[in-house]
């Protein structure tokens, strides 16, 4: 692998330019296992993959001066029983207190000095099963290669051999900071050749360029209302603090898909619609008037390709989703929100951002790294809602099967609330993530998704009724993850 195949990306670099101390750029995903789960099995299943997973074992060496992104190198000092550790489940030993325990993984940020991941094996649930919680940094993995991570550390059957090692692994040293600083100088040059040659003949290709500036200039001009016009702010919408908190929902997948079925639209509309209906439940109960109130929510979007799969690193956009948490009517706000959708992506507003962004290659890696620091308000979106579709079959892991999975993502300055949906073996699951300063209640705003999913799909079996469709409100939440039923269970 070359030295310029090793180069941070500018998306890549780009997360760890912004990480600052309360707002660290690590996902933590809890995964809960059948039965006794034991280290050194978490160590093993782990350890015959890591010749497909190159960056476990390498970390980020930045060159001097900040001439250009940093590197991924090999770890000489790398040593599995480093990222991998176990811990005690807190009482009473439920998944709202693993939850508890997995959100303050999230602060502080992870150590540069190693791989930017770790596993936390714990032990002791009431229920007699196994958990880990694995961080890994986004300057990594994004949404689509995390799911690809995911099925490279598991099996598809509880009994499957574990997949042939090559060779031993023999890291290469590190280089010294001339080595680092003259790679440097020399992949910035052939990227400066790359980008010379590209706009040369560019000229020899006129249709391409106009129609390439014609749907950027179109798309840029569909944004403006939203680029001029900041998000309202919410009480998730201060400086963050130095602490987190997690809380979850699930659903049966089924029903998601059964109320796509008779509402239209895609998955996507389905949770922005069950999302926003949360919110203005949530605000309402609080006190807060909701009535015309649209937020915005920032959607990560993947421009990985297919072949791209299986690659770690960040290959992605995003969409500024409108929220129409003043909208009751569930219907209402499902054909507002499928509408606004369908319209931005007509208007191909992730693939425009995306190439904008890929304007930032031109910029010098430490004019990046300032512009990462600086304390620029964010005043474009009020949440995040990253949607990862996964597995819909069953994972094992040294053949204890995968039961469930949720977690906690990353805060930005100003965003207190972060959504992350992710869907395994027919339940999907959105994660909440917030800023207990800002949300000190994650587990009503969980609440208020599993009242907002009953409203939507009580409302799309009425209309299925009308049409003479099967009805769907047999077809409820599993209550996973809810405040009540997580107290119901405990008494």
């Amino acid at each position: 692998m070359t030295r310029l195949a090793r180069r941070l990306s500018t998306q890549d670099a780009g997360f760890l330019y912004v990480e600052r101390p309360t707002a660290p750029m690590h996902a933590a995903s809890v995964y809960v296992y059948a039965g006794d789960l034991s280290l050194a099995d978490v160590i093993a299943a782990t350890e015959e993959r890591l010749h497909l997973v190159p960056r476990y074992r390498q970390k980020v060496v930045f060159p001097p001066f900040g001439v250009a992104h940093p590197t991924w190198e090999d770890d000489p000092a790398f040593d599995i029983r480093a990222h991998i550790v176990e811990a005690a489940a807190p009482a009473p030993g439920d998944d709202r207190a693993l939850a508890e325990m997995a959100a303050r993984y999230l602060l502080p940020p992870m150590d540069r000095g190693r791989p930017l991941w770790k596993t936390v094996v714990v032990r002791g649930l009431a229920d007699g099963t196994t958990a880990t919680i694995a961080l890994t940094h986004h300057a990594m993995i994004d949404g689509v290669s995390g799911v690809d991570l995911l099925l490279v550390l598991h099996d598809l059957t509880p009994d499957a051999p574990p997949p042939p090692v090559p060779e031993p692994w023999r890291p290469q040293p590190l280089p010294d900071p001339l080595a680092l600083l003259q790679d440097a100088v020399r992949d910035s040059l052939v990227q400066a050749a790359e980008r010379w040659t590209e706009t040369t003949f560019e000229r020899y290709r006129p249709q391409e360029t106009a129609a390439r500036a014609r749907q950027l200039t179109e798309a840029m001009t569909a944004m403006m209302p939203q680029l001029a016009r900041p998000a309202p702010r919410t009480r998730f919408n201060g400086p963050v603090s130095d602490r987190r908190a997690m809380a979850y929902a699930t659903f049966p997948f089924a029903a998601v898909r059964a109320i796509r079925a008779a509402l239209g639209g895609t998955v996507n509309d389905v949770v922005l619609t069950i999302e926003a209906g949360a919110l203005g439940r949530y605000l309402r109960g609080h006190g807060e008037r909701v009535e015309g109130l649209e937020l915005r929510a920032m959607c990560p979007v993947s421009m990985r390709a297919a072949e791209g799969h299986g690659q770690l690193g960040n290959q992605v956009s995003m969409m500024l989703a409108p929220l129409y948490v003043g909208i009751d009517d569930p219907v209402a706000r499902h054909n507002a929100e499928r509408a606004a959708m369908e319209r931005l992506k007509a208007q191909g507003q992730a693939a425009a951002l995306y190439a904008m962004t890929n304007q930032g290659d031109q910029t010098p890696a430490w004019q990046q790294m300032l512009a990462g620091q600086a304390e620029a308000p964010n005043t474009m979106y009020n949440t995040v809602s990253s949607n990862m579709p996964g597995p819909q079959v069953p994972l094992y892991m040294k053949g204890h099967r995968l039961l469930r999975t949720f977690g906690g993502a990353m805060l930005s300055p100003n965003i207190g609330l972060f959504f992350a949906i992710i869907s395994y073996n027919q339940t999907l699951t959105i994660n909440v993530t917030v800023d207990p300063a800002q949300i000190p209640d994650p587990w009503t705003l969980a609440d208020c998704l599993h009242e907002s999913f009953a409203e939507l799909r009580d409302a799309a079996d009425r209309d299925a009724a009308a049409s003479g469709e099967p009805a769907l409100a047999g077809i409820g939440a599993t209550g996973r993850g809810s405040r009540r039923a997580t107290e119901a269970a405990t008494t």
